[in-house]
C-alpha cells in the first residue's frame, strides 16, 4: 500500500494570469485646497471661529456621516443638515430610533435610480423642500458677492445651513457633480470649509470662496443647467401636508416623482387631447381617474391618517381648517360630483370626504401644463375656479406650496418650457427623449 505522503503533489496551473486589482485609500487633495486636519487648516478654522463664522459647525459635525453609496452625496448632505436642524418627522431608522438617513430619503426619486446617477439640482431642491424651508440659488443667477454674503450669514448662525452643488473637476478633483455642506468661513482669507460627504475619497477641506463659486457655474451634463447652492432652515411650527412625503401602500403602485412627472407632462395631457372633454366635470374625471393620480390621493390620505396620532391639537386644528376651506371652494362640488358618479352607490363616509378634499386640493394646485390641451374656453373657466385671490390664507399657502413642489419636479422632467442643452436626457411633453 502506497503512503499518501509519498505521492507527488500536482503541479500548480501554469500560464494563469492573475487579474490585477486597484485599491483606493482616498485621494490626495489638489494643491489649491487645504486639508481641514492640517496645521494650516486648523489655523484657518480657529480664525473662522474667532470671527464668529463657525457657529453651525458643531451641530453639523455632531451629525456628520459619510455617504453610504458613491452616488448618495446629495442624500447624505441633506440628511446631515436635517439632523443638525433637528427636523421632526424623521422616519424610523432601526428599532424605535428616528434619524434622517441616506436611503430613507427616497420620496422624490427612487433610491435605485439615485444609485445609478445621483440626483439633479432640481430633484435635490424638491427633496429638501419636502422637509424644511429652502432658498434655492442657481450660480448663474447669483452674483459672487451674494454668495459670499450668504456664506457669512450662514456660518454666523446655527439655525440655517448651506449645501453646495458643484463640479469637482473645477476644483481639480476627480469626478464631477458633488454635494456637500459648508461648515465654516474664514473672511480674512476668503475661504470656506467644505465638509466632504465622500470621506472615503477626500477629507474635508478649505477652498477659496471664489473657486467654489466658479465650481458651481459649469453646466450639468444631465440637465444642461448650472449648479448652485441651497440655504436650509426649519420652523417646527410650520405644519403642512407635503406631496413629497409619499409612501408605498399595499395593492398600490409605488409612487415616485419620475412616474408622476411623465403622467403630468405626457400621459394626462394626451388623454385630455384625445377625449376632448366639454365640461370641467369631464376634464376632472380624466385627470382624477389616472391610475397614478388615484394612487397618489390614496397614499396621501393614508399618510395623513397615520400622522393624526402624532400631531398636536393645534396642528390638528390647522388640518381641519384646511379641509373646511377646501370644501368652501367653487371647485369642490364639481369634484364631489365626479366622485359620486364614478363611485355610483358607494356610501359616502369620512374617508370618501377626505378623498374629495385631496382631489380638489390637487386640482387647485396642479401646474397649468397639465391642462394645456383643454379647449381655450374650458381652460379659462378652470383658471377662474383655480384663482387664488379669494382663497383663505391657509388654503392659499397650502396651494402655493404644493404647486411649487409639483412645478419643481414636473418641470425637471418635462422640459417643454425650459431651454435645455441639446441631447440632454429628459422627458418632453411630446414624448421625445
Amino acid at each position: 500500500m502506497t503512503s499518501n505522503s509519498s505521492q507527488v503533489p500536482p503541479l500548480p496551473p501554469q500560464n494563469k494570469e492573475v487579474a490585477s486589482q486597484i485599491y483606493y485609500e482616498g485621494r490626495p487633495l489638489p494643491d489649491n485646497l487645504i486639508n481641514f486636519s492640517s496645521q494650516t487648516g486648523k489655523e484657518l478654522f480657529k480664525q473662522a471661529l474667532n470671527e464668529g463664522y463657525a457657529e453651525g459647525y458643531f451641530n453639523l459635525s455632531s451629525c456628520f456621516s459619510h455617504q453610504m453609496d458613491p452616488a448618495f452625496c446629495g442624500l447624505s448632505s441633506l440628511s446631515i443638515v436635517l439632523n443638525a436642524l433637528q427636523v421632526k418627522g424623521a422616519p424610523v431608522w432601526k428599532g424605535p430610533w428616528r434619524w434622517w438617513f441616506d436611503e430613507l430619503l427616497n420620496c422624490c426619486t427612487p433610491i435605485e435610480e439615485v444609485k445609478k446617477k445621483g440626483i439633479t439640482f432640481a430633484q435635490f431642491s424638491c427633496l429638501a423642500k419636502c422637509h424644511c424651508d429652502v432658498s434655492v440659488k442657481r450660480a448663474d443667477r447669483t452674483s459672487k458677492e451674494e454668495f459670499i454674503a450668504d456664506l457669512k450669514n450662514v456660518c454666523s448662525s446655527s439655525d440655517v445651513y448651506m449645501i453646495i452643488s458643484f463640479s469637482r473637476a473645477a476644483l481639480k478633483q476627480t469626478g464631477d457633480g458633488h454635494y456637500s455642506p459648508i461648515g465654516a468661513y474664514n473672511s480674512d482669507k476668503n475661504m470656506a470649509l467644505v465638509l466632504d460627504t465622500a470621506r472615503f475619497k477626500y477629507p474635508s477641506y478649505f477652498a477659496s470662496a471664489d473657486l467654489l463659486y466658479n465650481a458651481m457655474l459649469p453646466l450639468d451634463n444631465e440637465t444642461g443647467l448650472s449648479r448652485g447652492y441651497f440655504l436650509l432652515s426649519y420652523n417646527p411650527s410650520h405644519k403642512t401636508i407635503s406631496l413629497c412625503k409619499l409612501s408605498s401602500v399595499e395593492n398600490n403602485p409605488v409612487i415616485n416623482w419620475t412616474a408622476l412627472g411623465k403622467a403630468f407632462c405626457k400621459d394626462i395631457p394626451e388623454r385630455l387631447l384625445s377625449e376632448k372633454p366639454n365640461t370641467l366635470e369631464e376634464a376632472a374625471k380624466v385627470v382624477l381617474t389616472d391610475p397614478l393620480i388615484m394612487s397618489l390621493q390614496h397614499v396621501l390620505r393614508t399618510d395623513i391618517g397615520n400622522l393624526e396620532d402624532e400631531i398636536s391639537e393645534s396642528d390638528e386644528r390647522d388640518v381641519s381648517t384646511l379641509f373646511n376651506d377646501v370644501k368652501t371652494t367653487a371647485l369642490y362640488p364639481i369634484i364631489l360630483s365626479v366622485f359620486q358618479k364614478t363611485q355610483q352607490n358607494a356610501p359616502f363616509d369620512d374617508s370618501n370626504e377626505k378623498q374629495v378634499v385631496f382631489a380638489t386640493l390637487f386640482m387647485l394646485s396642479a401646474p397649468p401644463i397639465l391642462f394645456k390641451n383643454l379647449e381655450p374656453e374650458l381652460t379659462k373657466k378652470l383658471e377662474f375656479y383655480r384663482d387664488r385671490v379669494d382663497m383663505s390664507p391657509t388654503l392659499r399657502h397650502e396651494v402655493e406650496r404644493i404647486s411649487g413642489e409639483m412645478k419643481e419636479l414636473v418641470m425637471n422632467i418635462c422640459v417643454c418650457e425650459i431651454e435645455k442643452k441639446p441631447g440632454a436626457n429628459a422627458f418632453c411633453c411630446n414624448g421625445r427623449k
